[in-house]
């Protein structure tokens, strides 16, 4: 049971975040110019990701409360991968938000660190919003397994990461992330309404 929840919060991050993860490579290829550079950026990414986990859980806490919780949450989930599949809502706001993050990427010198964790958090923390509705569903089994799901999540948060420092060419040519991300989402609202998760 506790694997179970492992490999849940693996799945559901690695399904809502490598599109996020792939969009933020040209941002942090432009803003920054060396590999400390990089990590202070992908740690803000991290940070941010931490900072929706807490949203979730709280939103999944307000949820739980409600009667039929789960075919709620699968109606997000099957609402959320419409938008992500037909880019409503999802990608615009993102978009805008990096416009606005690539207009200081000449003010921004690679010595100032905490500078670019902070901007590596706003960047993140734009394009993990709809991860947040994902995320909810993992935490509404009790607290141990709560804990198990954020594992499953921050592991593969740390292994997108790695990836982004070390394979940033290579995963910009990966295509049909939003449609895997969909897919993702869909399998996920049918594991809720069958009671699997």
């Amino acid at each position: 049971m506790v694997f179970k929840f492992i490999l849940l919060g693996i799945f559901v991050k690695i399904v809502t975040g490598f599109d996020d993860t792939i969009t933020h490579i040209p941002i942090i290829t432009s803003i920054t110019k060396t590999r400390k550079g990089k990590i202070a950026f992908t740690a803000g990414m991290f940070l941010a990701i931490i900072l929706a986990i807490i949203i979730a859980m709280f939103f999944s806490t307000l949820l739980k409360s409600v009667p039929f919780y789960k075919e709620i949450f699968a109606g997000l989930l099957f609402g959320l991968a419409i938008a992500i599949f037909f880019d409503i809502l999802v990608h615009k706001p993102r978009a805008k938000a990096e416009h606005e993050i690539m207009k200081y990427k000449k003010k921004i010198p690679t010595e100032r660190i905490a500078r670019l964790l902070f901007v590596g958090f706003i960047a993140s923390f734009a394009t993990v919003l709809d991860d947040i509705i994902t995320y909810s569903p993992l935490f509404t089994h009790g607290f141990l397994y709560d804990i198990f799901a954020i594992i499953g999540i921050l592991a593969a948060a740390l292994l997108e990461l790695l990836l982004v420092l070390y394979f940033s060419e290579k995963l910009t040519k990966f295509k049909h992330k939003e449609k895997i991300a969909s897919v993702g989402l869909v399998i996920l609202g049918i594991l809720i309404l069958t009671g699997i998760i």
